[in-house]
């Protein structure tokens, strides 16, 4: 019976002193330089980033939403308790100064209060029938999260919310007819 010979292990080599031990070395080095290479190569993601021919624009402060958050962290740090109202006037300045990014934060951290003035404009964001990309920092509407918005501003008393949802019904009607699983699910959910 045949056995295939197993290939020598580096020690088994060295013992049989049939490599020397600067060869081994050598041969440790390699494999070592092999498997760093190997690791920055496939495993490490790059440090830097690889310049790939596209811009991706420095984005200010404003453009982040940083001032915002900490308006929200001094609002939240009031002893006295969390003004809502003072959330919501400030989103009003920066929507009107175009500081957008400041002023959706500024509106999602007063409607997640429950403050319905802040959640009825955080839903005309989302809502297709009023979306605008010059007003808003996402690239298309989300009628789930208009759907949401309005419901807490109309429990909370607008008086706009709910001929709002409605106009925001007939919307995703359409667009389910038209195919759009997203609207589907959402008439699924629909109160």
């Amino acid at each position: 019976m045949y056995h295939k010979p197993h290939a020598p292990t580096p020690r088994a080599l060295r013992q049989s002193g049939a490599i020397s031990k600067q060869a081994l070395m050598l041969l440790l080095g390699v494999v070592a330089v092999a498997l760093i290479a190997i690791y920055f190569l496939f495993v490490r993601a790059p440090a830097e980033p690889v310049a790939t021919g596209v811009v991706v624009p420095v984005t200010t402060p404003e453009e982040r939403g940083d001032v915002a958050r900490d308006l929200i962290a001094d609002i939240r740090s009031n002893p006295d308790g969390v003004d809502f109202a003072e959330a919501f006037a400030q989103a009003q300045e920066y929507q009107a100064e175009g500081r957008l990014a400041d002023a959706q934060l500024l509106y999602f951290f007063a409607a997640k209060g429950n403050y319905a003035p802040a959640a009825f404009e955080l839903a005309t964001l989302y809502d297709p029938n009023h979306f605008s990309s010059e007003n808003s920092v996402m690239d298309k509407p989300n009628p789930s999260q208009a759907y949401k918005w309005y419901s807490v501003a109309r429990d909370g008393g607008i008086e706009s919310a709910p001929a709002r949802l409605q106009e925001l019904r007939v919307w995703v009607e359409n667009a389910s007819d038209e195919g759009d699983t997203e609207a589907e699910q959402l008439l699924l959910r629909w109160e």
